[in-house]
């Protein structure tokens, strides 16, 4: 069983798991990259799974928002540390959850050994301080 995270789209955060054939979304509007892990509960308990049941996690790594790209990023990573499980990352240009996708998902997650790591993708420099002032 797969976990996407995508929180690089404005104003949105969407988790999905993807169980054999089938497919479970959810998307909430807003700044609700925070609240991944509850999501995530909520679709395995909708699923009957456990979270040892992941065998894979994969994550828009950006470009997107600055602190909801960090945000996925690192719940993802630390998700699949956590379960011993491997990770991908894919750029939000090339995200995509159709069929043809995910099995491209799946087959790179076979071929990645767990303990990898994502790192995120930002479109610029973090502006998260003043620039300092030449005298």
């Amino acid at each position: 069983m797969i976990f996407i995270i995508n929180t690089a789209t404005q104003g949105a955060t969407s988790v999905a798991l993807i169980k054999g054939d089938s497919f479970y979304k959810k998307t909430v509007a807003g700044k609700e990259s925070g609240k991944i892990l509850v999501l995530l509960d909520n679709l395995l308990k909708k699923v009957k799974a456990k979270k040892e049941d992941l065998t894979g996690v994969v994550v828009v790594s950006g470009p997107g928002p600055f602190t909801s790209v960090r945000q996925g990023v690192v719940v993802a990573n630390a998700l699949a540390r956590l379960l011993n499980i491997p990770i991908i990352g894919v750029r939000a240009e090339e995200f995509n959850l159709d069929k043809k996708s995910v099995a491209d998902y799946e087959a790179k997650l076979k071929k990645v050994k767990a303990g990898k790591i994502v790192l995120p993708f930002y479109d610029r420099e973090p502006n998260i301080t003043k620039p300092k002032v030449s005298i």
